[in-house]
């Protein structure tokens, strides 16, 4: 991997339709997934049974090149997991100009589950979840239902089906030759 993609651009666009946009490297993306202050919901598409999508809007944490979820014993989604464990998520932040978002074609694996809280491996997961999405006191919100039975399901992209975008801009591709000689100089 190149040094580019270990280190964290400095975002610069001036405008919308400017210099600036484009795919984020691997650390931009460890550390937009990854951000302890984010509220970033990730948004789960499953396959139902009868064939057609559904989308879930899920806490996550970003760990280890996947992604986190946990579900509660009768969430549809976990049932849908198990019975199909392709899927598809995306994590969008709307912030102009920034508007970073991360798409992705996944493979859900079970971890375990359905489990209580106690000795349990989504309980530390639940527990960062927690505290980024309501904060310190997070961990203690959730304990009242620590007897309530979970799974921990880990999402993994598969190779060359994660897509990522920063700015406020169209990809090269989406132009016709001309459009865009700044797009298309760069390019050279």
């Amino acid at each position: 991997m190149s040094t580019e993609q270990n280190e964290i651009r400095e975002f610069q666009q001036e405008r919308t339709y400017a210099p600036g946009a484009g795919p984020m490297n691997a650390a931009e993306v460890d550390a937009f997934l990854a951000a302890p202050d984010s509220n970033w919901l990730l948004k789960l598409s499953v396959l139902k049974e009868d064939g057609w999508p559904a989308i879930c809007p899920l806490w996550y944490t970003w760990k280890g090149g996947a992604f986190w979820v946990v579900g509660r014993k009768r969430n549809e989604w976990v049932q849908d997991l198990k019975r199909e464990p392709r899927c598809a998520v995306c994590i969008e932040e709307g912030e102009h100009p920034r508007i970073r978002k991360v798409l992705a074609q996944c493979t859900a694996e079970i971890i375990e589950g359905p489990r209580v809280a106690e000795g349990s491996q989504w309980l530390p997961v639940a527990e960062e979840m927690a505290t980024r999405y309501i904060g310190p006191d997070g961990p203690e919100q959730l304990a009242p239902s620590h007897g309530w039975e979970r799974y921990l399901v880990k999402l993994t992209p598969r190779d060359g089906k994660l897509t990522t975008w920063q700015g406020a801009d169209w990809a090269r591709r989406y132009f016709e030759p001309g459009q865009r000689p700044d797009l298309e100089a760069k390019a050279r």
